[in-house]
């Protein structure tokens, strides 16, 4: 392995790859996003430039006014529902986000997914996994595609109605209706238009959850699955029904009572690794479960049936007195067999925490030992055993991440530079010739949130330097690059950015937004440019950004890029 560069490394810097790696600058092929969504983000891309990702915010679903609570349509300003003939942007808009399945905790509103899955294969096709592609309550994902054009994903149950009936203190019959679903999550096989679901080991209480992340050319799949309910969320579940002797009425079904805690615990905050101890809180998820879940690997035939299947170790073992589900993550795997992605484990002075994790012959084993960092993922390895991913420290009063990479077979780790010292960095896809992507931090302020660009860094190199992928591209470029998810090996990158778009408002006058889209980047003979030097000096006058969880990475990138060029075009007007 070569050694990487450690100086410190401005956002603005002019670098060039080298001339064993991918050319030093792109064209840009946008990717349409698909019919009745606004905006997309990619996952990953295969030699064949076909790609996967999802979709973000449904533009066409059916509002039921009805199942909005009384608050909700006072925000809205409705009084009476029969009076609407038609909703405003705003007033839509603000329904969707409300109604967001995995985030509204009203198990009397059938939620709306905010999310589904597409593919590309010269169009941009919706995928929808399960018997009933009409229901707007069901999130689907494609996270992978290898290179026989197999996808992976995940998809979320579909809510379904429940009535639920009981008896008041005042001996009256109530019922209620309730949205729950048959089961959480199911890991999912996708080829031309053929699907296939992985089951995971538990399934008792909400139906268990699986999911698949990845998948290898000889088709052995990398994901989780859950393999118990936890002790904590056990006993939880259990005070959901009443004891005969109790007094207390139970007005709710079991199932709607554990999907709460269930949603509670999905969209926790790891609050134990705030920069201050017991004074602040992390901005990191969580993402716990009422399950524990393990990493799997999966090896699947030609219809997506499972052959056979691997579980995967923790980094250590649960303590006796811990309750909370403890659990691996399997995020990509090689065509060596061997995964990454993250586990539990234990650190001195923050309990339980999210560590990266290399899996070989299905055990766990650490990229580092060190107490300074106390959350961090490894997010792809290529085939020659080099993991990359992001390792969480405090710096400067901050959550930072620092990406880093991992040679397995000498078990042997380097910090990668970023743009600057405390850059929180966080690679998500390496190449065969060791070319890096991910999202970093191009503002050295002290505040919270910063502005993140897409990047590029050759890890095969000499004295390699980290390219801001906006310096790459045209500088009359319709496209701010806020994300690079995955290269290839022939240097082709697929990116998330951000792009103006018109659109009406409620008073029929048009206005502007930016919405982000998936781009296609294919080496071309050049150099790259300065022409954003200028922008970029303005733009680091605001505001900053922390740590980052692994999910939802691209879609966290964008909104806060979003802010800040708002920040930035007030800035300008002033």
């Amino acid at each position: 392995m070569k050694p990487f560069s450690k100086h410190l490394l401005v956002a603005s810097v002019l670098a060039a790859c080298s001339t064993t790696a991918a050319a030093d600058t792109f064209s840009i092929e946008e990717i349409a996003t698909a019919d009745n969504f606004r905006s997309s983000f990619p996952r990953d891309m295969n030699e064949q430039g076909f790609i996967v990702g999802i979709s973000s915010f449904p533009t066409n679903v059916d509002i039921d006014l009805s199942q909005l609570t009384a608050a909700q349509l006072a925000s809205l300003g409705i009084t009476d529902i029969e009076e609407v003939e038609e909703l405003t942007p705003a007033q839509y808009e603000f329904i969707v986000n409300s109604l967001a399945a995995n985030t509204n905790n009203n198990f009397l509103q059938k939620p709306i997914a905010p999310y589904q899955a597409f593919l590309y294969d010269g169009m941009t096709l919706p995928v929808s996994f399960f018997d009933d592609p009409e229901d707007v309550s069901t999130i689907t994902y494609l996270n992978s595609i290898n290179g026989a054009n197999t996808a992976v994903g995940m998809g979320y149950g579909a809510y379904k109605p429940v009535d639920f009936t009981y008896t008041d203190s005042e001996g009256d019959e109530q019922t209620n209706t309730f949205y729950v679903r048959d089961y959480i999550s199911r890991g999912v096989w996708y080829q031309d238009g053929q699907t296939a679901t992985v089951a995971p080991p538990e399934q008792s209480i909400l139906g268990g959850e699986s999911a698949i992340m990845d998948v290898n050319d000889s088709g052995l799949a990398a994901g989780y699955a859950s393999i118990g309910v936890s002790p904590g969320a056990a006993t939880t579940i259990e005070s959901c029904t009443p004891g005969e002797d109790s007094e207390s009425i139970q007005t709710r079904p079991v199932e709607v009572c554990a999907s709460e805690l269930w949603l509670e615990l999905h969209n926790a905050t790891a609050n134990n690794i705030a920069p201050i101890l017991y004074y602040s809180r992390s901005n990191y998820s969580s993402r716990r479960s009422i399950y524990d879940i393990r990493g799997f690997l999966w090896q699947l035939d030609a219809n997506g049936d499972v052959i056979s299947s691997t579980e995967l170790g923790t980094l250590t073992e649960r303590r006796e007195e811990d309750q909370s589900d403890f659990s691996s993550y399997a995020y990509a795997v090689n065509n060596n067999g061997i995964a990454v992605g993250q586990s539990y484990t234990y650190h001195p002075d923050r309990g339980a925490i999210r560590m990266p994790a290399i899996f070989v012959d299905g055990e766990a084993i650490a990229v580092t030992e060190s107490d300074e960092y106390f959350w961090g993922s490894a997010n792809d390895i290529n085939d020659n055993n080099r993991a990359v991913g992001y390792l969480t420290a405090t710096r400067a009063g901050n959550l930072r991440n620092t990406g880093f990479y991992y040679d397995v077979d000498s078990a042997t780790m380097e910090t990668l530079p970023g743009f600057f010292n405390g850059s929180s960095t966080v690679p998500s896809d390496i190449n065969n010739n060791g070319l890096v992507v991910g999202t970093g931090e191009i503002e050295p302020t002290l505040s919270t949130t910063r502005r993140r660009v897409g990047f590029l860094y050759d890890t095969a190199a000499e004295n390699a330097e980290f390219i801001n992928l906006n310096d790459a591209i045209a500088c009359d470029s319709p496209y701010f690059i806020v994300d690079a998810r995955a290269v290839t090996d022939s240097g082709e990158i697929v990116a998330s950015a951000l792009k103006t778009e018109e659109y009406v408002d409620g008073n029929g006058e048009t206005q502007t937004r930016e919405v982000s889209v998936t781009i296609k980047m294919d080496p071309i003979e050049g150099e790259l440019n300065n022409c954003r030097e200028e922008e970029n000096k303005v733009e680091r006058s605001g505001a900053s950004f922390g740590g980052l969880p692994l999910a939802g990475l691209s879609l966290l990138g964008f909104f806060i890029t979003l802010s800040r060029r708002r920040q930035l075009k007030n800035i300008k007007k002033s």
